[in-house]
């Protein structure tokens, strides 16, 4: 297993919001953001932060970024196998690429570059380096006007890698990006997390980070609910373990499956065929069907949904579970002690 890089024990950071009364008009007191939050990043690991508007992604990924700063809890950092220390300024340890920058004017790819690289004492070699990493070597004197979409998001990173972090946050990184490019920036971010750096994707669409993270966190109202390899998290949501099936013709599943343990989770059928979702042993149920003469025309495992990991963690229903921007007076799901000034 990778070894950790940086440990966030019981962070927190929340927002303050309006709360007048008629003897203090300007009250405020604290409202939604990051509560309680413990979270290990590994080297070369991938992990995929997921959750709905309003969870909390991006007040999290500023708090690792270090541009928001921690109420209570800390960072720790690993020295070595055994040893952690305290860590004071994040920004010397992380990258952060925001969901959007707007990048505008005459000045060159390599020029913004090199200015920014000032602050962070890059050297130019250095700057060309990552311009050959981010594929820009060949737009390096681009005016940043002239930039398609895809070129402004590897330019957004070359800036984050200034200063050789070990950890690269991304705030929706496949916002406006085409199939292709969406491709070539997956490829970019693989080759990035074969180079050590640890990498953690902000999204709340699953889909879009199938194939490219190793590791899930599931965030909601502010809160962890649950964090670790992929297929760990499924297992323990129980949200492993299912398939679809679909075939042609008139078949009695009932009655092929007889005798199988099988969770028929949802069963279709029209005159162009039928599709069968369960849970159970695959292979079984594979050749039983094929061993009775059953013509299949797909077989897949079922990936969940953003709703389904959501409602698998907290317990809630899906009518429960909103996908829209949460209300500025919605507070964590856990109660917490609150202080005076709440």
């Amino acid at each position: 297993m990778a070894e950790a890089v940086l440990s966030f024990q019981d962070v927190q950071h929340r927002h303050k919001i309006p709360a007048p009364r008629w003897s203090k008009p300007w009250a405020q007191r604290l409202g939604p953001g990051i509560v309680d939050l413990n979270l290990k990043l590994y080297r070369g690991s991938i992990l995929g932060l997921v959750g709905p508007n309003g969870a909390g992604k991006t007040t999290l990924l500023r708090m690792m970024a270090g541009i928001l700063p921690l109420q209570t809890g800390s960072v720790m950092e690993r020295i070595d196998s055994e040893e952690w220390t305290h860590v004071d300024d994040l920004r010397t340890l992380v990258g952060h690429k925001p969901e959007q920058v707007r990048w505008q004017g005459k000045t060159t790819v390599r020029n913004i570059l090199l200015e920014l690289g000032e602050m962070r004492g890059t050297e130019g070699h250095r700057i060309d380096a990552l311009l050959n990493l981010v594929g820009l070597h060949h737009r390096r004197d681009e005016q940043l006007d002239n930039l398609s979409q895809g070129m402004r998001q590897r330019l957004s990173i070359a800036a984050a890698l200034l200063g050789s972090p070990k950890v690269l946050l991304l705030d929706e990184p496949f916002n406006g990006l085409d199939p292709v490019a969406a491709q070539a920036f997956t490829e970019l971010i693989q080759r990035l997390a074969n180079k050590g750096v640890s990498i953690v994707i902000s999204s709340h669409m699953v889909a879009q980070l199938g194939g490219v993270i190793d590791r899930i966190g599931l965030l909601h109202r502010g809160q962890l609910l649950d964090e670790g390899p992929l297929g760990d998290v499924e297992t323990r949501l129980a949200l492993n373990g299912r398939y679809t099936v679909a075939g042609t013709g008139e078949v009695d599943l009932e009655e092929l499956l007889k005798g199988i343990e099988v969770d028929q989770i949802e069963h279709e059928s029209d005159e162009d065929g039928w599709s069968l979702t369960f849970r159970g042993e695959a292979q079984e149920v594979l050749q039983a069907l094929l061993s009775n003469g059953v013509a299949l025309s797909s077989w897949a495992p079922v990936a969940p949904n953003l709703v389904e990991w959501l409602c698998a963690a907290t317990g809630m229903d899906v009518q429960d579970i909103s996908l829209e921007v949460a209300s500025s007076a919605m507070l964590p799901m856990r109660t917490v002690e609150v202080g005076e000034d709440e």
